[in-house]
Order: C-alpha cells, then sequence, then structure tokens
C-alpha cells in the first residue's frame, strides 16, 4: 500500500481492479442465481415428475422381484391360516425358505391342535352313543360322519405336519434345479392362485355358515329349546346330541359353537390344501414343460434332453413323496364331498319349513358340487401336464432326435403320475368321469327310495 499510495496512477489502476473483481463476483453470482433459477426452478415440476415416474418404476420392479415363484412362498398364507384353526402345527410358516420349518410337540401350536383334536373326539364319542342308543336316522348319521371325518381330517393333519419340513426341503431343492422363471407374472402366477383358491372358497364357507345359522334361527324363533333365551336355545341347537347326555350351560353352549366353527373350517381347508398341492405340483411340471416347448424346434443336444429327462424324475419322485404324505387327505376329502353329495341330492326332493333352509340348501349343494368339481379338475392336472412331454417331442426335428429323447418319452408314456386316495385310485379324468357317473347311478337308485318326505318343523312330529 506504500507504493500504491505514493503513485495515483497506480493506486488507480490498483482500485479499478478491485471494483472490477467485485463487479464480477456480484454478476458472477447472480448470473448463477438466474441460471438456477432458470434451469433448476422452472423444470422443477418436469423434474419431479420424472422421480414419480422412476419410483413408480422401482415400484413395478421391486414387485415382480417380490415373488421368487417357489412353492413355501406360495403355500404360506394358507399354512398361516391353517394354524389359526388348529390345523398344521409347525414352526416358520411365515418364511419363504423351507430350511426355517420345524415341528415340535413342545410348541403352542401343538397343544392347541392337540386340544382341539381331543374335543373333536369327545364329540364324535357322543354322537356314536347317541346314533346307538337314541336316534337312528339319516340326520343324526349324516351328523356323526361330519365331525368322525373332522376327527380323522385332524390327526391327518397333525401326522403331516410332522412330516412337512423334509417335504417342504425336498420340494426346494427340486424347483432349485428347474429352469428358472424370468418375467414376474410368471413368479406371482402360482402365488395369486392359490390365493384365490383360499379367498374364494373361504368366503363361500363363510357364507355357507352364515346361511346355516340363519335357517337354524327358524327353530329359535319358533319353537326354542330355552324360552325367553335365544341365544341359548341357539347354542343348544348347535350341540343338542351332546347335550342330550350332558346338562347344558352357557359355557358349554360356547365351547360347543366354536368347535362347530372350527369343524366347518376343517372341512372346507381339507379341500383348499389338495387342491393348493395339486395346482402347486402341476405348476411344476408346466414350468418344465414350457421350458422344453421353446427348445424343442431350436438345435438341441443330448446334454440338453438329459437335463430335461432328470428334471422330470425329479418332479415325478416329489409327487410320489407328496402323494405318500397326502394320500390318506385326499381319501378323506373326496369320501366326504361324494356322501355329502348324495345325501344332498337325495335330500333335494324334501319340502323346506322355511325359505333360509330352501336358501341354505341349495346354495350348499352348489357350493359343494363346485368344489368338488374343480378339486377334481386340479388333481386331474397333474396328469395332464405330466403326459404333455408326449406333445412336445413330436416338435424336434428328425436331425436332432436321439437315444436319449426316446428313453424319455418311454419313460413318459409308461408313468402315471398322479395323487392318489391311498393307492385305491389315481386322480385322472378319467376317474373324475367315472365318479361322477357312479354319483348319478346311486342317486337314481336312492331317489326310488325317497318319497315325498319333507324336513320336519317345529310342530311336526
Amino acid at each position: 500500500m506504500a507504493r500504491t499510495t505514493g503513485d495515483p496512477a497506480k493506486r488507480r489502476r490498483f482500485i479499478a481492479r478491485i471494483k472490477f473483481w467485485r463487479r464480477s463476483r456480484v454478476g458472477s453470482d447472480v448470473t448463477l442465481g438466474i441460471l438456477k433459477y432458470k434451469v433448476v426452478s422452472k423444470p422443477s415440476k418436469r423434474f419431479q415428475f420424472a422421480k414419480v415416474k422412476a419410483f413408480l418404476r422401482r415400484i413395478k420392479k421391486s414387485e415382480d422381484y417380490k415373488y421368487s415363484g417357489s412353492f413355501q412362498e406360495a403355500i404360506k398364507p394358507v399354512l398361516i391360516i391353517a394354524q389359526i384353526f388348529a390345523l398344521m402345527p409347525v414352526r416358520g410358516v411365515s418364511s419363504k425358505f423351507a430350511e426355517d420349518l420345524a415341528f415340535a410337540w413342545s410348541s403352542a401350536r401343538t397343544y392347541y391342535a392337540l386340544v382341539t383334536i381331543l374335543c373333536f373326539g369327545v364329540v364324535s364319542g357322543y354322537l356314536v352313543a347317541f346314533v346307538t342308543n337314541v336316534t337312528f336316522n339319516f340326520d343324526s348319521v349324516e351328523t356323526l360322519i361330519f365331525y368322525l371325518s373332522i376327527f380323522l381330517i385332524s390327526l391327518a393333519f397333525l401326522q403331516l405336519a410332522r412330516k412337512w419340513p423334509a417335504i417342504a426341503q425336498e420340494w426346494q431343492l427340486v424347483e432349485a434345479k428347474l429352469p428358472p422363471l424370468k418375467s414376474g407374472k410368471d413368479r406371482r402366477s402360482l402365488s395369486q392362485q392359490i390365493k384365490w383358491i383360499t379367498i374364494v372358497a373361504t368366503t363361500c364357507s363363510l357364507v355357507e355358515h352364515m346361511m346355516s345359522m340363519l335357517s337354524m334361527s327358524y327353530y329359535v324363533n319358533s319353537c326354542p329349546k330355552i324360552p325367553g333365551h335365544p341365544l341359548d336355545s341357539f347354542l343348544y341347537l348347535t350341540f343338542s346330541s351332546v347335550f342330550y347326555f350332558v346338562d347344558y350351560t352357557h359355557f358349554l353352549g360356547l365351547l360347543g359353537k366354536v368347535i362347530n366353527i372350527l369343524s366347518t373350517f376343517a372341512w372346507n381347508f381339507n379341500d383348499i390344501f389338495v387342491m393348493a398341492v395339486s395346482v402347486a405340483l402341476a405348476a411344476r411340471f408346466r414350468q418344465l414343460n414350457d421350458y422344453m416347448m421353446r427348445e424343442a424346434r431350436l438345435p438341441t443336444t443330448v446334454d440338453h434332453w438329459m437335463q430335461c429327462r432328470v428334471n422330470f424324475r425329479n418332479l415325478c419322485k416329489l409327487c410320489e413323496v407328496v402323494d405318500d404324505s397326502i394320500s390318506t387327505i385326499t381319501m378323506l376329502c373326496f369320501t366326504n364331498n361324494l356322501y355329502f353329495i348324495c345325501g344332498k341330492i337325495l335330500k333335494s326332493m324334501q319340502t323346506k319349513p322355511s325359505v333360509s333352509h330352501t336358501l341354505y340348501f341349495w346354495f350348499s349343494l352348489a357350493y359343494l358340487l363346485g368344489r368338488t368339481l374343480i378339486l377334481s379338475l386340479y388333481s386331474s392336472s397333474i396328469n395332464d401336464e405330466s403326459k404333455r412331454p408326449l406333445l412336445i417331442f413330436r416338435l424336434v426335428p428328425r436331425e436332432y432326435w436321439c437315444d436319449e429323447l426316446k428313453r424319455f418319452s418311454e419313460e413318459v408314456y409308461l408313468d402315471n403320475v398322479a395323487l392318489t386316495g391311498l393307492k385305491f385310485f389315481r386322480l385322472t379324468r378319467g376317474v373324475v368321469i367315472s365318479v361322477a357317473g357312479t354319483i348319478v347311478t346311486y342317486e337314481l337308485i336312492l331317489l326310488q327310495f325317497n318319497g315325498g318326505e319333507k324336513v320336519l318343523g317345529c310342530f311336526d312330529g
């Protein structure tokens, strides 16, 4: 500063540089602010909209990869609902991995299931005593068969729960060796299909149960067992055969209604579970078949068909392992449905005492017929998919035909892959048609012995 103060020219030039530097700083800040306003502020809406679109794309992508396509992932909601109603007491069912599954006798789930089984057994014992000592007719025998079958179903599911962790792990190993599911739609398909089966069947079961309670209100209002106490009269009628031997109390009435709800769910869950397993097995065969279909017309090698054959054999072995574990449940499922279909069709000519009885009866019959038909189609689809490779092999060009493919086709032709009912019958489309014909034949015979009967009202003897 001593030099500039002595030289006015230099001082002026120095001050001019400082002012220029300050103006340039201010100008640059202003210009930068204007640029920020113009470049950033104005297109901010466009920028935010792009962020929203990117966020939606990420959500869609995460939804696609949310599902792995595994059976354990798909069956998880079914098993969780089952445990609410004292079935399949297996630990770790909320996990997507089969390694997390375990069965233990010292578990709250198992204790809950054992207590429920004990209640079903006690009720069945009282009903046997009622049928043999008090009243032997079609209605009392039908109630006995219902609760006795529920008792056997609950025992079968307890036995299955002990084997289920090993079955799930083997299923997971077989799935890991199959050609991967590439699209998100394919990975979601099995889980969504089982979910819809569960929702529809459970909803219809709930509607049927509500209509049953509504039809029972006819007797509660017209001829109450405990006058002045409609709730107690309703609870008494729910277990009237048991209360013939045991004095009614409000607690026992509520306990009887809880047992009735648990038994109704177990009766429907039996079909839901077999449908879910059938859909999953058929989906795995379809996964392999779709892969072979895509590769059939392309140049293929012996190793390719050898790997496909190994996967097919693994699926056949898995189906056999699953069938060995659930064949009792399948047998109970179909015999139960056939018995109650015959019984309801036999009662279709009877005059009903009220409109609520009529609505309940026809809805119950339609639901039972539809459920049995869908169950039969789902179960037979396993056999259909196991035979589908024979159609795929016809698409292979002659120059790529090999001995391995010939052995593969012979195995597919000779194997009869299907679920069974205790090995007495295999669930194929032919068996389904035969059973339907048998139902019609027996109904024609039974209807000849069913005169103009009616469902007894309050004052009918």
